[in-house]
This record gives C-alpha cells, sequence and structure tokens, in this order.
C-alpha cells in the first residue's frame, strides 16, 4: 500500500522538478518571456490549491483510495495535454488540470500513508514522504535536462503517462479506508479562494484597466469567500478553528513563506545556464547538492520533529534557506559558492518542507481531521508557491538574479520569525493528549 501511494506522490513531485531545466527552451517554443513561462506554475498551484482540501476532505468522505486514483488519471490526461500543445493558453490549461490531479493525489496519499503507522511514529511517515520528494528533487532536474536537450521538453510531459498507468494498474487492487460522515467543505468557497488568489496575482503583473478590472474581482471573488464561509450551517472550505488566534495565523502564513522558498528553486536552472554558462542538460546536474542532501536528510526531519519539536527544524531550515539565497544574490557567482548554496537549500528544503511543517499543523487539528490538516497546510504552501514566481519575478526587475535571491533571503529571515508564534508539537505531548 505504501509503495503505491508513494509512487504516486512520486509522479507529482517530479513535475515541479523536471521542469526548471527547459524553462527557457519552452518559453522559446512559445515566444513567451520567462515572467509569463513563471505563470505555467501559478496557474498549476492556484488550481492545486482549490483540489487539495476539496480532494482530501472528499477523500476522508468518499474514499481516498477512489480520490487518489481519480486524480492520477486526470494528471495523465492533462501531462499528454501539455506535451502535444502548440499554442501557450492550451498549455496552461493542461497546467491547470495537472493542479487539479495532483491536489487530489497528495492528501489522500499521505493520510493512507500516516494510517499505516502508529501516532508515536508518524513523523517518521512523513519524512518517509519526505523522502519521495527529495528523490523526485534528483531525479526530475537531470531527467529533464537530458529529456528538453535529447529528445524536446514535451518528454517532460509523456514520461508521466507509464508512471502513472503503473500506479492505476497497482492501485485498483488497494483497499479502501473507512469513510466518514461530515459533510464536505462548500465547494464554491474553494472556487472563489481560488479565483481570489490568481485575480490577486495578475493584478501584481499587470499595469493599468487590467490591474484596476483584476483587482475589483479579486475584491469580489474575496467577499464572496467570506460570505460562504461564514453561511450558518455550512462547511467552510478552510476549518477557521485550526486557524484562529496568532498561533493559527502565523502557521499558514509561514506555509506560504515556505511555498516561496520552494519555487524559487525553479529558477536556479535558469541562473546556472545565464551565470555560470551551464547547458541544458548541465543546468539540471547543478541541483544535484541541493537533492542529495534533501534525500539523505528527509527521514532525519522526521525523526528530529518527533523528537525535538518541529518548530525549531523548521526555523534552522529557514535560516539556511536564507544562507543560500545569500549565497546566490552575490554578485560575481562562482561555482564553488553555487554549490555550497545548492547545499544549504537542500537542507532548508528538508527541513520545512515535510515532516515538521505538517507535525505542527496536525497539532493544530484533532485526530479525525487528519485528511483535512495535511490538505490545509499544503494549502498554503501551494499559496506561496503559486505567489513566488510572480513576486521573484517582480524582484528581477532590481539587479535581476541579484534582486530575486534576496528576496528569498529576506523571506526566509521572516518565517523565522513568523513560526516563534506557533506552538511547538511533540511526539510524547501528542500521544499523551490522545490518551487523556
Amino acid at each position: 500500500m505504501l509503495v503505491v501511494y508513494l509512487l504516486g506522490v512520486f509522479v507529482g513531485a517530479l513535475d515541479m522538478g523536471i521542469l526548471g531545466p527547459a524553462f527557457p527552451l519552452i518559453a522559446r517554443s512559445f515566444h513567451v518571456s520567462l515572467a509569463w513561462m513563471a505563470w505555467s506554475v501559478t496557474t498549476y498551484s492556484v488550481t492545486y490549491v482549490a483540489a487539495t482540501v476539496l480532494a482530501g476532505a472528499a477523500g476522508d468522505r468518499h474514499g481516498r483510495r477512489r480520490m487518489f486514483l481519480l486524480g492520477i488519471v486526470a494528471f495523465a490526461v492533462a501531462s499528454t495535454i501539455a506535451a502535444l500543445s502548440h499554442v501557450f493558453w492550451v498549455f496552461l490549461l493542461a497546467r491547470a488540470v495537472q493542479g487539479l490531479g495532483a491536489g487530489a493525489v497528495y492528501p489522500n496519499a499521505q493520510a493512507e500513508g500516516m494510517r499505516l503507522f502508529p501516532p508515536e511514529r508518524r513523523g517518521m511517515a512523513l519524512g518517509i514522504f519526505g523522502a519521495v520528494f527529495g528523490v523526485a528533487s534528483i531525479v526530475g532536474p537531470n531527467l529533464g535536462g537530458a529529456l528538453a536537450q535529447y529528445f524536446g521538453w514535451p518528454w517532460i510531459f509523456l514520461v508521466n503517462i507509464p508512471i502513472a498507468a503503473v500506479v492505476l494498474v497497482l492501485g485498483v487492487r488497494l483497499p479502501e479506508s473507512e469513510h466518514s460522515r461530515r459533510p464536505a467543505p462548500d465547494f464554491l468557497a474553494g472556487i472563489a479562494f481560488a479565483l481570489v488568489l490568481a485575480l490577486a496575482l495578475v493584478s501584481l503583473d499587470d499595469a493599468g484597466t487590467v490591474r484596476i478590472a483584476t483587482l475589483l474581482g479579486a475584491l469580489v471573488m474575496l467577499t464572496v469567500f467570506i460570505w460562504r464561509e461564514r453561511r450558518p450551517g455550512g462547511i467552510p472550505f478552510l476549518d477557521p478553528h485550526a486557524m484562529r488566534g496568532p498561533s493559527g495565523a502565523a502557521l499558514v502564513a509561514g506555509a506560504a513563506v515556505i511555498g516561496v522558498d520552494m519555487s524559487a528553486a525553479l529558477f536556479v536552472p535558469t541562473l546556472a545556464q545565464q551565470s555560470l554558462g551551464l547547458g541544458v542538460l548541465s543546468s539540471g546536474f547543478a541541483l544535484m547538492p541541493a537533492a542529495l542532501s534533501a534525500a539523505v536528510l528527509a527521514p532525519v526531519a522526521g525523526v528530529m520533529s518527533d523528537r525535538l519539536g518541529g518548530r525549531g527544524v523548521l526555523q534552522a531550515g529557514l535560516l539556511f534557506a536564507a544562507l543560500g539565497g545569500l549565497l546566490l544574490a552575490l554578485p560575481g557567482l562562482t561555482l564553488v559558492r553555487f554549490i555550497i548554496a545548492m547545499l544549504a537549500f537542500g537542507v532548508g528544503t528538508t527541513f520545512t518542507m515535510g515532516a515538521p511543517l505538517n507535525r505542527l499543523a496536525i497539532g493544530l487539528y484533532r485526530e479525525e481531521q487528519t485528511g483535512e490538516a495535511l490538505a490545509n497546510v499544503a494549502v498554503f504552501r501551494s499559496v506561496g508557491i503559486a505567489a513566488g514566481p510572480v513576486l521573484l519575478t517582480l524582484a528581477m526587475t532590481w539587479h535581476r538574479f541579484t534582486g530575486m535571491f534576496s528576496a528569498v533571503a529576506l523571506i526566509s529571515v521572516v518565517g523565522v520569525v513568523i513560526f516563534l508564534l506557533v506552538p511547538d508539537v511533540r511526539a510524547a505531548s501528542r500521544k499523551a493528549s490522545e490518551a487523556s
């Protein structure tokens, strides 16, 4: 069971890193700028935001295996459309559908994987899922660089299809989990939330009449979202109880900061191509130090969050991310400094992406809401991933990559301060609370 769910998570995680080395190639193919190409990540992330909560809650109620397999099917179909696209808007549409599929896969796979471990070892379970992201971060850029250079960028998406086929064949034999009878979160509120995010980000990237129109649209959708969330008897899209007060607000803000940091990795191959003179294939290998350190340390982060608590591990990870951003931001980038920065980013990603953050999130929810806890923290992390490409390409207007990675360093330090407001959760305290 665990292998099948991990393989499903792997195909979605592979899609993030595999795009990086081919970013300039895809932009030239569609005759668009790097800023417009960044929208291929933002579009994916915005739809993921809505899908991850709705599909996570639907999995709790109607079967996680069913939602997991539906997500795999959507992801495979969208990968085919992306590979065959000849115009940019079709490519963006395919990326949106991919986000929907991945949003159904990740929370249901992780919730089912968590169910296989006792409560006191769930940090280890989360660390295993984090290791999958680490492996995908190793394979993705290298595979993406090789496929793009020797076969063309469409193969970056076509490679998803055989992996998805294997998951579907094995997944139909998995047992179904017990269903919850609680009502599902409000669907329209989820759509409104995604539209608020999308329109707000478009307003940052445009000017004049378009900016005014998108800001007004975002305000209208925000009004709709608040109205739907506060309806008497309705089930809110985002559970307000866990996010109420300074600790809940800090958790979601910190998750968004982590998402922005994660999105910066997408631009590293382009930095390597332009500042170090590396080719498409070599720029994929340039991420190897970060990927290796992330893969090696991912299980360690899970164990550390069980024994020491997740908050300190998170804050250490953000400081490493700030160091990596600072090293890349300094002028006169050399290969040695680049490698040290990648190692720092790898440690930062490991200590922020998986087990420590999820452990803090689960601590704010009831035991039967594990699926929603994981989905909600993924939502706000995805908000950061969606906003990151837009914000970081805007930062490039100030001294190009120096501006971009200076922003990464500053945002990471802000994240360290934000998590001071989040209560720590250790395995021992969690187990005691469950016994009482």
